[in-house]
């Protein structure tokens, strides 16, 4: 998204937030009785019902009033937008214009009528109960790496050694898509629609916009948006007007035919670090693939390339992305194997074991997946730089044909940073106090005959 887009898109979340805050306060009318309140809350001044509904206009073209959108809901349902709608206008205006209400399906249809138990889950619908309907698509995404994204992160070290503010909000809010905890799920394996779709509109054509991934899929360590933006599929896609047709999306390779299994037709270049084929032994954790995983992953991309682009084309520039992967990953390893041999001479400052204990290894060197970002050397800053962020922004760069992330802002952040290593390497050693010397070899004993008795 261009900077213009992403001022205007905040300029209307303060927006349409500032309204919900202050629609109580601003609009006219009588405090109403009844409703739900919540526990602590003071009541809240409404404004007459007409106020707070959506426009004609904005409804869906076959709803010929508000008043016939509500009568197609139950008895049960009105009572819920009778106390959200002048409460939360904005989630109301969403809903209003969903396909959830042109066919009927309500408020409690998702989110049950035990309140207690909603506050409990703090609104979370569990896929399990989208699955009630979309089975298909809850199928697909129990096989994704995103329905993994949750539980690979609460055992993740980085998780571990964060307050817990930060772990909702730095780390949760983009992994909360996976399977939900205890306290919000209704059963384990469950994950959270709503991450992609939104919470109330819920509008497929809103999940399959490049900025509904970009919400995560940013950044040093998985830079997909960015780099799909500086490639001639973003530029060619911003060009026709953001028509799907002349350009692909992140949806229309990953998501092919409405899948929400985005794993499907990404090989070496997986999420992480990425993998390696079974028999290469990787630098640090990586995915492990058979070469039938691979191949089946490249016939599956090179259909979808093959809408645009003849096949040796296609081919070419993915066994090019390959390549850089590969590359990529040996830099890495030279850099562990510096860091390595550091800890084992036990020049690393400070010792591992003068720190406070790392979450999941104790006062053990970490060297790979498991690294934090802090309470750590120079030389592990260094590799962390290298092998987190560098490794990353060029291997995927690369698969999304982004030639500037690639080289300028990947390959040569990779080398910096390796020779950056090896200059601490050689202080380290430069400033380690000399060797004690051999200890010498112990006399051997006198061979000389014995006397005969």
């Amino acid at each position: 998204m261009s900077r213009r887009g992403l001022a205007w898109l905040l300029l209307l979340l303060s927006t349409v937030t500032a309204a919900s805050m202050l629609f109580g306060r601003l609009l006219d009318g009588p405090v109403e009785g009844g409703g739900q309140v919540e526990r602590g809350e003071a009541p809240v001044r409404r404004a007459p019902r007409a106020a707070l509904l959506p426009a004609a206009g904005d409804l869906p073209p076959e709803v010929a009033s508000t008043d016939a959108l509500l009568a197609g809901l139950s008895s049960e349902d009105r009572a819920c937008v009778d106390c959200h709608r002048s409460r939360q206008p904005g989630l109301w205006a969403q809903f209003a214009v969903s396909g959830h209400a042109r066919q009927g399906v309500g408020c409690t249809a998702c989110h049950g009528n035990d309140h207690e138990e909603i506050f409990r889950r703090r609104g979370a619908v569990p896929e399990s109960r989208c699955g009630e309907c979309h089975a298909k698509e809850t199928e697909e995404f129990r096989r994704s790496p995103h329905h993994r994204a949750r539980t690979k992160a609460l055992v993740s070290a980085r998780l571990m050694a964060q307050i817990p503010a930060m772990q909702r909000l730095g780390c949760l809010a983009c992994h909360n898509q996976g399977a939900l905890g205890p306290e919000e799920s209704e059963a384990p394996e469950d994950g959270r629609c709503a991450s992609c779709h939104g919470g109330h509109r819920f509008a497929s054509e809103d999940a399959r916009q490049p900025e509904a991934c970009g919400l995560c899929h940013r950044g040093p360590d998985h830079p997909h948006i960015e780099v799909w933006e500086a490639s001639p599929h973003g530029v060619a896609w911003r060009a026709s007007g953001k028509d799907e047709s002349q350009a692909p999306t992140c949806a229309t390779c990953h998501m092919a035919g409405g899948s929400h299994d985005v794993s499907l037709g990404i090989g070496l270049g997986a999420s992480g670090s990425g993998a390696v084929l079974e028999g290469e032994k990787p630098p640090i954790p990586m995915s492990i693939i058979s070469r039938g995983e691979a191949d089946a992953a490249r016939a599956h991309m090179l259909v979808i390339c093959q809408r645009c682009h003849t096949p040796r084309v296609a081919r070419a520039a993915l066994d090019d992305a390959d390549a850089i992967k590969r590359e990529c990953d040996r830099l890495v390893g030279v850099g562990a194997a510096l860091l390595e041999g550091l800890g084992r001479d036990g020049l690393i400052v400070p010792d591992p074991r003068e720190r406070p204990p790392h979450p999941t290894a104790g006062h053990a060197l970490v060297i790979g997946g498991a690294m934090l970002y802090e309470q750590h050397s120079e030389a592990e800053r260094l590799f962390f730089d290298i092998a987190k962020f560098a490794h990353a922004i060029t291997f995927k760069a690369a698969y999304h044909q982004s030639a500037d992330w690639t080289h300028w802002l990947g390959m040569v952040r990779l080398k910096e940073g390796l020779e950056a290593l090896k200059a601490e390497d050689r202080r380290l050693r430069a400033a380690a106090p000399p060797a004690p010397p051999a200890p010498e070899p112990a006399a051997e004993p006198s061979k000389a005959p014995t006397a005969e008795r």
